[in-house]
């Protein structure tokens, strides 16, 4: 059985996500992948609606080939800290958001959700730099996948790495590290006895 955890970045223009094995000391990162989706350019003939949409798609279908290749075990989320500038901005990343968690439902994966200063203590404060956070994980997590070549997967991938790491004591790595993260599923979803 697995011991992976799918940290994520939600994110509409790009989303970031990183399969993180929790069995080991220290912690290997053995999948990473950051997407990036683009307005349509034919304005014309597309509906702003019909590009979201067709931009959700692209994301929801990279994360469920993620979880379907993978299999982990949850995720760790980074929470949209509402920072969005502007009407627009603010419904893209609920957009992204939307679609991050449904298809986590779906998949039947539970979630535990971190603040982005969360994430940026992983550097050691909350006020880290986005090159901080990168540098963290780097250091902090084995990277047998390799470091992305482009600046913006990088700092995707990067903050999805760090929400694991920054739940490191949380109860979602604690039970997935014990083993003891399906019994407790099945309790509460009432296939099993206690």
């Amino acid at each position: 059985m697995t011991q992976f955890i799918l940290g994520i970045d939600p994110g509409f223009g790009a989303m970031g996500m990183a399969v993180v094995d929790v069995r080991q000391r220290t912690w290997a990162v053995v999948h990473s992948r950051a997407v990036r989706t683009q307005r349509s350019t034919r304005k014309t003939t597309v509906r702003v609606a019909d590009d979201d949409a067709e931009r959700a798609r692209q994301l929801a279908a990279a994360l469920h080939e993620v979880i379907r290749e993978y299999r982990p075990m949850g995720a760790i989320v980074e929470l949209p800290n509402g920072g969005a500038r502007g009407a627009r901005a603010a419904r893209a990343l609920g957009i992204a958001t939307g679609v991050v968690v449904a298809v986590l439902h779906v998949a039947g994966l539970p979630v535990e959700w971190v603040t982005p200063a969360d994430v940026k203590s992983v550097a050691g404060t909350r006020n880290a730099s986005k090159a901080d956070v990168q540098e963290a994980v780097r250091r902090l997590l084995s990277w047998p996948v390799g470091w992305p070549e482009e600046a913006w997967a990088q700092e995707h991938i990067a903050d999805a790495a760090a929400a694991v790491l920054a739940a490191e004591t949380g109860t979602l790595v604690r039970m997935v590290q014990r083993g003891t993260l399906l019994q407790t599923l099945e309790r509460v979803m009432g296939g099993g006895t206690a």
